[in-house]
């Protein structure tokens, strides 16, 4: 089959080994580069590989009708594009890029589709291949088990396959006994040792001088500028210090529900997040949605990043209900002090399924699916649910060894990841299970065992 990889920055380095793996599979790679530091190295056809070309000043418009705070019916999946939202990219280079993808699909007619839905390039091409029936699919690590991951379908959490493999009831239950237990944390929750935090910050300055090698040669609408990359450093630093003066915790537990903030820009909350997205929204409906005797607690990202921002700052200070939590706050104390969670897709939701805490989710189509008393449809009924009723929100050793057993069989063994954060990503072991994985999938889509 005909495979076209897209560029995602630090992650190309992993897409340039399975691509190679493939290759040698016999299908046929291409690549679509919007930021040509970041390109495959070593192709066996060069030709194959199309470097968009920054667009000029003179070429470069707003979509027709577009509002200023977004891209506008034209563009609508572009409602999360990061650099417009946070960098101040604007509009005005979308149709450049739409017209440049458009032509490479016409050139290379893929048949598969691999990329994220993060970048802006990747959610103009995702949308291109929805129209097209291309199949777009988004290899996704795991939250749990480690060591896995999930092929996502164009925008959704739906995988496309999975491996099938089963983990017998014991296994799965030990397993779920050491998340229970705070034994077992997702990797990118895992604390590092000093020399690999060391490796790690050297590994973060190499990547993100590649990224600024970037923007000097055109890149500005994924890559910040470095002025605006300060301001908002410097504007995070001063919401911090006003979130800890603000901080609070709630008088009474069973009159409380939590809220843990998810890290924004994040695809996890921003696309498939959505229509929650914006999480002061959230907050701002729950309190509308719960009685006035109820408070709403809200715990920051141990990341903090763009979450933490005006909106929610001014109506924590207005809103005596709302208690911003002192930033030192574990999961388990945050959980101590309320009644039970509300999450958009936060992990905080399986961990409620394992017998972990409480929790409620709102966007989740597996919790949804398999587990509807820890899912509600919008965040009225989640809090009146988590306020009046004992038994929503809670899992056990059951419910979690189902959910293993499910995560399981729906993805595949490796790890997907980049080189900054998990080096070992491009082990040639893991690169060739990356490669399997993808491979079946384009084995069930010629027998159209995988639908759009």
């Amino acid at each position: 089959m005909k495979i076209l990889f897209l560029e995602n920055r630090a992650k190309t380095a992993l897409w340039e080994r399975v691509a190679l793996d493939l290759g040698a599979l016999g299908h046929e790679i291409s690549w679509l580069i919007q930021n040509p530091e970041f390109g495959p190295r070593q192709v066996s056809d060069p030709s194959k590989i199309h470097v968009l070309p920054f667009p000029q000043k003179a070429h470069r418009k707003d979509p027709e009708g577009a509002p200023d705070e977004w891209a506008g019916n034209e563009f609508p999946v572009l409602v999360t594009d990061r650099g417009r939202t946070h960098f101040d990219a604007g509009t005005s280079h979308y149709e450049h890029y739409a017209s440049l993808i458009a032509r490479v699909m016409d050139r290379e007619t893929p048949d598969l589709v691999v990329g994220e839905c993060t970048l802006f390039h990747e959610l103009l091409t995702l949308d291109l291949c929805r129209h097209r029936g291309i199949l777009y699919v988004h290899p996704c690590a795991n939250r749990y088990p480690a060591g896995r991951f999930s092929i996502f379908s164009y925008d959704t959490q739906n995988p496309v396959l999975g491996a099938g493999d089963e983990w017998d009831e014991g296994r799965a239950c030990e397993y779920v006994d050491r998340i229970v237990s705070g034994r077992e944390t997702p990797s990118y929750m895992r604390k590092s040792h000093a020399l690999d935090a060391w490796k790690l910050k050297a590994r973060l300055v190499s990547s993100r001088v590649r990224a600024l090698q970037g923007r000097l040669r055109g890149e500005h609408f994924n890559t910040p500028s470095l002025g605006r990359k300060l301001v908002l450093e410097r504007q995070l630093r001063e919401k911090l210090r006003r979130w800890d003066q603000l901080q609070k915790r709630p008088m009474n537990p069973a009159k409380t529900v939590l809220y843990p903030l998810q890290m924004q820009p994040e695809a996890n909350i921003d696309v498939w997040g959505r229509p929650y997205s914006d999480q002061v929204a959230v907050v701002e409906e729950m309190l509308v949605s719960s009685p006035d005797d109820v408070q709403i607690a809200i715990k920051s990202n141990p990341k903090s990043k763009y979450e933490v921002s005006g909106r929610l700052m001014e109506l924590a200070y207005k809103e005596s209900r709302l208690c911003l939590l002192p930033r030192t706050c574990t999961m388990t104390e945050a959980q101590s002090m309320t009644c039970g969670s509300l999450t958009v897709c936060g992990t905080v939701a399986f961990e409620a399924v394992f017998g972990k805490g409480r929790c409620i989710s709102l966007k989740h189509p597996l919790i949804e699916r398999e587990f509807p008393h820890i899912h509600a449809d919008c965040v009225a009924d989640a809090v009146d649910r988590l306020l009046n009723s004992e038994s929503d929100g809670l899992g056990d050793t059951k419910t979690g060894t189902k959910l293993i057993q499910l995560l399981v069989a729906q993805s595949f063994p490796g790890v997907v990841s980049d080189q900054v954060y998990q080096p070992d990503c491009l082990a040639r072991e893991n690169t060739q299970m990356i490669a399997s994985a993808l491979n079946a999938v384009t084995q069930a889509r010629s027998l159209n065992q995988v639908s759009q």
